[in-house]
């Protein structure tokens, strides 16, 4: 069965079992949070991994449009043996050939991570991304969204031998945009392998990590852009001239791997959390150092002391 679901803190259900809860319709008074603006927006946990057959077409938008000087198409953005595969390809008898996914309902505050591996072909852009094109408790427009976009973008052309970087960027309709120039050195060739991505969206600051690894954090307080409005979660894969590097050589096939996408819900005051690093059984008697590891999701001071038999 493929997980590809919102799930509550109860045991995992599969797809199957949430095809009522997929779309924001049915999400109301369940799932689904009202944000200021009017728009309805999934407040619970999000995971696929792309175990069925095919993409869940309840879950995800298959681009089948062009943008970015491409043509999209269903047949370049498939799922085999348990991955999302995304390819573009400078065909040499139809031009730039490629690929996009979008979620079709909106989140907003929340924690994002995927396991990915992107193309190594140079010239070509692999995203992940989020973008709110349209505002959707305004139907007068299907494009009067704030275009508030969070990014996270692999440019293989600076993939070489063990090292690459990653470009983090934001954006909004009439805001100054912000991005990472120089780009960031990962310390690793993305296209070598699977790492975990993922950026922290909060009201007071956006935090980018890697396997996670902090990378970088954007405060909103000081800055123009501070993400407000619910958006859909977007995956492309697509190459230019300018700033990309591209075209690609012709006709080959660049393949952006996506193993599994995560998505928790930010949830304001909840408890810290205090993890012990392992087993540290020891006998009566004997005094026991134990390694903790904390994280509080409202980002303040932890403070942990530990006395007696605790």
């Amino acid at each position: 069965m493929q997980h590809s679901s919102f799930i509550t803190p109860k045991p995992f259900f599969g797809k199957v079992a949430c095809l009522a809860v997929v779309t924001i319709a049915c999400l109301i008074g369940a799932s689904a949070a009202v944000a200021p603006n009017g728009e309805v927006y999934v407040d619970e946990p999000f995971f696929e991994d792309f175990s069925g057959p095919s993409v869940n077409t309840q879950v995800w938008q298959v681009a089948t449009w062009a943008e970015h000087g491409g043509q999209t198409g269903i047949e370049r953005c498939f799922v085999d043996d348990g991955m999302l595969h995304m390819h573009f390809i400078n065909s040499s008898t139809h031009g730039y050939l490629s690929s996009a996914i979008q979620t079709r309902s909106e989140f907003l505050y929340g924690n994002w991570e995927f396991r990915a591996k992107p193309s190594g072909v140079p010239g070509v852009l692999n995203s992940f991304y989020t973008i709110d094109w349209n505002n959707t408790a305004d139907p007068s427009s299907a494009s009067n969204g704030t275009k508030e976009e969070i990014d996270i973008e692999f440019l293989t052309k600076s993939f070489v031998g063990e090292s690459g970087q990653v470009h983090l960027a934001l954006h909004a309709s009439g805001k100054t945009s912000w991005d990472t120039r120089p780009d960031l050195d990962l310390g690793f060739n993305p296209s070598a392998g699977f790492h975990v991505y993922g950026f922290r969206i909060t009201p007071s600051f956006i935090e980018w990590t890697v396997d996670g690894t902090p990378l970088h954090r954007y405060t909103y307080e000081g800055n123009p852009i501070a993400i407000t409005s619910p958006y859909q979660l977007k995956l492309n894969v697509w190459s230019a001239v300018n700033w990309i590097g591209g075209p690609p050589a012709l006709d080959v096939v660049a393949d952006y791997q996506i193993d599994w996408i995560r998505f928790t819900p930010f949830q304001p005051n909840r408890a810290p959390e205090i993890d012990p690093l392992g087993d540290h059984s020891v006998p009566a008697g004997t005094p026991l150092l134990v390694p903790v590891s904390g994280s509080d999701p409202d980002n303040d001071a932890l403070t942990y002391s530990a006395s007696g038999n605790e």
